[in-house]
């Protein structure tokens, strides 16, 4: 494996796949995006590794929903960033897009161009006008008028040309749209309601499990809060409520949200400040899923300021789900998880370095 494409060692315990029934939760700002950890946890999902028991329990599909980011940029990332090819295990099953941003929020288009009315043809003279008459007769000059040349003939008159007929409007050929690099097993989400999500996401999850019946199916959903704001009465409770639905169709579930300041700030108390439904809603959704999830990767960008080998700061959290009990039996198997905060630095060709603080930045 390139030491560029594999998992930091720090992380390697918390970036695989959680245990059955169980939820990841990451959150991270707008500077410091968790989609390299997204990528780092596919790669465990597609590798074996030595816990593995037998080969059905590294059999796994993994159906990623995003409201965010496109195909091509999940497919470029994870490439670059963890040298897997989305495209390859998306022809095996073993990967599959769903689609929330193109098809959520459809164009109507009009393919009928208004045909502009020709013209009309102006009436045909078919004489010369008559001049007026003056009204008194041409004053005396003095002196006879100089004589006049012949007057010149006039031609014929020329017939007037007889508008053209208008011709019928061609049908304009239909420009040849570029085919789409999606895999041919991605789903589009047409609706942003809440029981329209659920229909689509829960027929593609079906689908999955009629054709391999014995596979897990490992579900993340990329930034679900985004069906918040196009709700006209945001309720976290029944966006909560979809996820508990998902949950109980598929093995074990990734979480993706945003926990900037202003999506959060309603959760703290503040006088000077009356939240909106859509804050409310939000701090209050990513509150209960940080309490049912069994660990909690945070990112967040340095408090001095932007440093030259240091991209933020991340924060390992137990949540609201952990189990002591379960954590002392993955602990005997040489699996030790605890609370840490480190450093990280993701460099240009989509490496990554994890490193304690006060420690040299190692992979």
């Amino acid at each position: 494996m390139s030491t560029r494409n594999r998992t930091p060692p720090l992380l390697e315990p918390y970036l695989r796949l959680p245990s059955e029934a169980s939820q990841l939760l990451l959150t991270g700002v707008l500077d410091s995006s968790p989609q390299w950890l997204v990528t780092r946890l596919l790669r465990s999902a597609y590798t074996p590794s030595e816990e593995t028991e037998s080969p059905e329990e590294q059999d796994v599909s993994v159906i990623l929903v995003s409201w965010l980011r496109h195909w091509e940029f999940w497919k470029s990332e994870a490439r670059r960033g963890a040298g897997i090819d989305l495209a390859r295990l998306a022809q095996q099953d073993k990967f599959v897009f769903v689609d929330g941003l193109t098809h959520l929020f459809p164009v109507a288009t009009s393919n009928t161009a208004a045909t502009p009315s020709p013209a009309a043809p102006s009436p045909t003279q078919k004489s010369l006008p008559v001049r007026n008459t003056p009204a008194s007769p041409v004053p005396n000059r003095g002196g006879p008028l100089p004589s006049r040349g012949p007057v010149p003939s006039r031609g014929p008159p020329v017939p007037a040309q007889q508008p053209q007929a208008a011709q019928p409007q061609q049908p304009a050929q239909p420009t040849s749209q570029p085919q789409s690099t999606q895999p041919t097993n991605t789903s589009h989400l047409k609706d942003s309601s809440l029981a329209s999500t659920y229909t689509t996401l829960s027929k593609t999850i079906s689908t999955l499990l009629a054709k391999y019946p014995q596979r897990k199916i490992h579900l993340i959903l990329d930034s679900p809060t985004l069906l918040l704001s196009t709700s006209a009465s945001p309720s976290a409770s029944a966006l909560s409520s979809l996820l508990l639905s998902l949950r109980s169709l598929v093995s074990t579930t990734t979480l993706i949200l945003e926990s900037d300041t202003p999506f959060l700030s309603a959760a703290l108390p503040d006088p000077s400040h009356l939240p909106t439904p859509l804050e409310a809603a939000h701090a209050a959704f990513v509150v209960q899923q940080a309490h049912i999830s069994k660990w909690v990767l945070s990112l967040r960008p340095l408090d001095t300021g932007k440093a030259r080998d240091v991209s933020g700061v991340i924060r390992v959290a137990r949540g609201g789900a952990w189990d002591d009990d379960v954590e002392e039996e993955e602990e005997v198997k040489g699996q030790e998880k605890k609370e840490l905060e480190a450093l990280y630095f993701v460099q240009n060709d989509g490496g990554v370095k994890v490193f304690e603080r006060g420690e040299a930045s190692v992979g």
